[in-house]
């Protein structure tokens, strides 16, 4: 989907109705000649786009190590192919797709830093070129690169685009497909019908939150097209609900039995949707706003003045979109989504910003859009509009851009396995809590000291409010849960026991692990990588073997 054909497949259309209207039927010559000028000033616009949005997911890819998410991403994907649905079944709550792919990559071309990211570093240049592809198509060539280029350089795709997860794929799939559907209602065509299936059907393999789209589209063909084409649109929807079928059994099991922490979240909070908004309008981070890994701290009123320009923008965007069809489809896939996870964590709390990624390329429309509206209504002095409007966006931009470029990594798994192996001996023990920090730790560490997992056990505390700057496990209260006949038996085979742990292990959980631990063990080193834990314990009953 880049290069040449994308530049010229599907654009004479627009060509035509900008060029061929204001050339004389006599000068057919000169619209040829217009329109090739046209068409190749587009092209080489687009091949830039992509060559930056390339330069800036793939530079330093590996630079920075793994997160928990990303190793488990490995762990799964290095799992015999057969044993992936099984796996994702009882302790995963996402679809197979993005596992088997990164199967198969990882099979060809290894696990290393870079190479597990490469797959979504590329998904994420596709972004760019069905954000576009859906720009041009509903409001010309301009608004289709101008929101490219936002997206080439927002902050929160590159972040999304830079990790091993299946995020870019999602908003490639979602994307492509609602692009799909605007052609397919438009033109009519067979082919663009099957397109829109075979995307939908790939989007709900990679994440369930594609049902939110799937919504969206069913949403706007009841909103804004006629009888036709919505007896077509549920003729689709036949084949991708034929394609899912396989799924259903993953689906049900992962509803009743797949684990995760979701009791350890807050209550969602007006604070984590502005922290979205900024990542959607800058990639947040700046001015005390939050980023992708991490809420703002910054004041509800005081991120007014921040969101307030980007709002405005979004504003004259959709009132500046040519038809009310586009102003539909544009809004639902960019608010619609957001507005459905609100409701649903209002019982079930589903809601951590980055999961929205794949909602940015719609607002990025919305952005370009309202650019273009001030900058034509200021007429003879566009281009100094248009000068002063790209400094502010790039300003905000670069500057959050560069913060994600320079941030120290919050799950600095690297850097603790790296302290942990420098020191460690061959008789030590090594103790996970809670047992999925094993699976990350086991990425890097490549000794072959005995080890155990063990999982506190979690309590929320009603009469604790979250804290602002760690809304997840601040008002959490974790209670130990080791065996202690075991801590004695480790501690008369092991001269030193590592505990490795990690969030949601605060303060409070390793009181209670040392006072456990203080019959057999006494702390000589414990060290903090972001919000993961390297403790050394020296068994106070160690008996050497004879």
């Amino acid at each position: 989907m880049s290069g040449a054909p994308v530049c010229y497949n599907g654009i004479w259309a627009t060509l035509e109705n900008d060029v061929v209207r204001s050339a004389s039927p006599s000068g057919s010559a000169a619209a040829s000649l217009a329109r090739s000028l046209t068409a190749s000033r587009v092209c080489i616009g687009l091949i830039g786009i992509l060559l930056l949005s390339a330069v800036l997911r793939l530079w330093g890819l590996g630079g920075r190590g793994l997160w928990f998410d990303e190793a488990y991403s490995i762990f799964v994907a290095e799992q015999p192919l057969t044993e992936i649905p099984r796996l994702l079944s009882q302790f995963d709550t996402h679809p197979p797709l993005y596992y088997a792919l990164l199967h198969f990559w990882i099979a060809l071309f290894g696990s290393g830093e870079t190479t597990v990211r490469i797959p979504t570093a590329l998904a994420g240049i596709g972004v760019v070129v069905v954000t576009f592809q859906l720009g041009r198509r509903l409001g010309g060539d301009r608004l289709g690169l101008m929101a490219a280029a936002l997206v080439a350089l927002s902050p929160f795709q590159l972040e999304a685009s830079r990790e091993a997860r299946m995020y870019p794929l999602l908003a490639l799939f979602t994307m492509g497909a609602s692009d799909a559907l605007w052609r397919a209602v438009e033109e009519g065509e067979r082919r663009h019908w099957i397109a829109y299936v075979i995307l939908m059907t790939l989007a709900l393999y990679t994440h369930h939150f594609a049902f939110l789209i799937l919504l969206v589209q069913g949403m706007f063909v009841l909103i804004s097209v006629g009888h036709a084409e919505r007896r077509a649109w549920r003729l689709s929807l036949v084949g991708v609900v034929i394609g899912y079928l396989p799924l259903l059994p993953m689906l049900y099991a992962q509803f009743f039995t797949a684990r995760g922490w979701p009791e350890v979240r807050p209550p969602m909070n007006l604070g984590q949707l502005t922290d979205l908004f900024g990542m959607l309008s800058f990639g947040g981070s700046l001015f005390g706003m939050g980023s992708y890994f991490s809420g703002g701290s910054l004041r509800l009123l005081h991120r007014i003045p921040v969101l307030l320009p980007f709002a405005v923008l979004a504003l004259l965007g959709a009132a500046g979109l040519r038809e009310r069809r586009s102003r539909v489809l544009v809004l639902l896939l960019s608010l619609l989504p957001i507005a459905l996870v609100v409701i649903i964590s209002t019982r079930w709390n589903l809601f951590f910003a980055r999961y929205f990624s794949f909602t940015q390329p719609p607002f990025a429309v919305l952005l370009a859009s309202g650019v273009f509206v001030v900058t034509d209504a200021a007429r003879e002095r566009r281009s100094t509009a248009l000068t002063i409007l790209l400094a502010f966006l790039a300003s905000f931009y670069l500057t959050a851009a560069n913060e994600m470029y320079r941030a120290r990594p919050l799950w600095d798994w690297r850097g603790m396995t790296q302290h942990v192996s420098q020191r460690i001996r061959p008789d030590d023990f090594i103790l996970f809590i809670p047992a999925f920090a094993r699976i990350p730790f086991e990425y890097y560490f490549r000794g072959a000291q005995s080890r155990m997992s063990t999982n506190p056990e979690v309590l929320i505390r009603p009469d604790v409010k979250p804290r602002v700057t760690d809304p997840t496990y601040s008002n959490v209260l974790i209670v130990a849960n080791v065996d202690e006949k075991k801590l004695a038996e480790i501690s008369q085979m092991h001269p030193r026991m590592w505990i490795v742990a990690t969030v949601p292990i605060g303060l409070e959980a390793r009181r209670q692990i040392a006072i456990l631990l203080a019959p057999y063990f006494r702390e000589v080193d414990g060290r903090a990588f972001g919000y993961v834990y390297a403790f050394l314990w020296e068994s106070r009953v160690y008996r050497a073997p004879k």
